[in-house]
């Protein structure tokens, strides 16, 4: 009977230890939890630490505490500390943060014992008997947070299994405000960007935009109903633009584009554009750079490429490549008859010599002036060099629509022109080709009008000459 009380009594005490043990856990967990609030809620490095601080002085008592990381050459530089004689330290990283970062707590007695704490200065370790160094991963980072004690063997195996349950917590603070800083960080770039960055859902509706963006294309008066992608593209861009848009939503990646967006001024400019989608968040990111100037740039030097820099009417190679691909679908049986015009004027090196060539250029573009006003629209005009131009009459279906523009080219040059003061009367001679006789190719369609514009030099009573 005595035993079985005894029995009874040891179990009452054991059922009494768990309860109390439970009861330890519970606050801890409560501890951590509320430390776990404070560090959600901190927004810098210090602000954080302390939080840390705050929670882990619920579960280890502690007097002073640092963070180590890791820094070049297998050192080890303190990130945060309550004691300024730790700032600016460097440490070595030796076998005892070598096991702390292996994930296992190491409590040290004596800190003179320590490899790690050897290496540092009496100004550093006065004051400090104990320490307990705890290892903190995540995010692809590692650190170690150490705690102080002044007393020799303060912390012993129940402070390192406290330890292990906290680490997890300590890492996440130390990741949470990495996280914080990345997206300020990011957020500073966004802002400071000189490109035009915004952010869009599927619906083209911007959600977020930089400062760049703000002063290329917002305007005050827009609401947010308004301020619609797809409502600054350039009408002939929207529909590439849409495109491009719905490709990414049917398969996730990025896209670049160039495209036309109107900006605050109500002028629409080129912008190079970056877009992408993420499918988690199902919304578009732009990056939108203005090349303008660029694409000006390079417009005008392929016309000038393809132009005559003083008419302005398009050069020989341009006028062989348009001559070369209607003479090839006009072959093919897919175009229509045309007409080909080898014109040049008369006595053109008689009035350079005698009025000047400031006057015979003058002569020149006034000459081209005539042609285009005479040529119906879709018609090319073009000056192959010298006094010679040529014209490809499109869409020939009678004789009489060739002889007519060729009558009126001729009653044009009736009229004298005024240049500079000199009334200058220019006559022209006219040589027609027809793309409806045969011709081996369009060098000998040009040949042809070549011929047929001499035949009517020669005979000066002909307005023109058809081959």
């Amino acid at each position: 009977m005595v035993i079985r009380s005894e029995q009874l009594l040891e179990t009452l005490l054991d059922l009494e230890r768990s309860r109390q043990r439970e009861r330890e856990i519970r606050l801890e967990a409560e501890a951590l939890l509320e430390g776990l609030r404070g560090i959600t809620g901190a927004h810098e490095r210090h602000e954080l630490f302390r939080s840390l601080l705050l929670a882990l002085r619920t579960v280890i008592d502690f007097e002073e505490a640092f963070i180590l990381q890791p820094a070049d050459q297998g050192k080890l530089c303190v990130l945060v500390t309550t004691l300024d004689a730790l700032h600016e330290t460097v440490w070595e990283l030796g076998p005892v943060f070598r096991r702390a970062l292996s994930g296992r707590p190491v409590a040290s007695f004596d800190i003179t014992q320590v490899p790690e704490w050897k290496q540092q200065p009496p100004s550093v370790t006065h004051g400090i008997v104990s320490a307990l160094h705890i290892g903190l991963h995540g995010g692809g980072w590692e650190a170690i947070l150490v705690v102080t004690h002044s007393q020799p063997k303060f912390f012993g195996p129940s402070h390192v299994k406290k330890a292990m349950r906290f680490s997890p917590l300590a890492a996440q603070a130390l990741l949470t405000l990495e996280l914080r800083r990345a997206v300020t960080e990011r957020d500073r770039f966004f802002q400071l960007s000189l490109d035009a960055m915004a952010i869009f859902d599927s619906n083209g509706g911007i959600t977020q935009q930089n400062q760049s963006w703000t002063d290329t294309f917002d305007q005050e008066e827009l609401d947010a109903r308004q301020k619609n992608i797809f409502n600054f593209l350039h009408p002939d861009d929207g529909g590439k633009f849409r495109a491009i848009v719905e490709e990414l939503r049917q398969q996730e990646g990025k896209s670049l584009i160039t495209s036309r967006f109107r900006d605050k001024n109500g002028n629409h400019r080129w912008f190079s554009c970056g877009i992408a989608l993420y499918q988690d968040e199902l919304l578009y990111y732009i990056v939108a750079r203005d090349i303008t100037d660029r694409v000006l740039f390079e417009q005008q030097l392929a016309h000038q490429a393809g132009h005559d820099s003083l008419t302005g009417l398009k050069n020989r190679a341009q006028f062989m490549e348009s001559l070369r691909h209607v003479f090839r679908k006009s072959s093919s049986g897919n175009g229509s008859f045309f007409a080909l015009f080898f014109l040049d004027l008369n006595k053109f090196k008689e009035i350079n010599d005698t009025l000047g060539h400031e006057i015979g250029d003058e002569l020149l573009k006034s000459f081209a002036n005539t042609l285009k006003e005479v040529v119906r629209e879709g018609d090319l005009v073009a000056r192959l060099g010298g006094d010679e131009f040529t014209i490809i009459l499109h869409d020939v279906h009678a004789l009489a629509d060739v002889e007519r523009i060729a009558d009126r080219i001729h009653e044009k040059c009736l009229t004298p022109y005024l240049l500079k003061g000199h009334q200058v009367q220019a006559s022209t001679s006219i040589g027609i080709a027809l793309s409806s006789t045969y011709h081996e190719n369009e060098e000998a369609l040009l040949h042809a009008a070549d011929l047929a514009m001499y035949k009517a030099k020669l005979n000066k009573k002909l307005k023109y000459f058809i081959w």
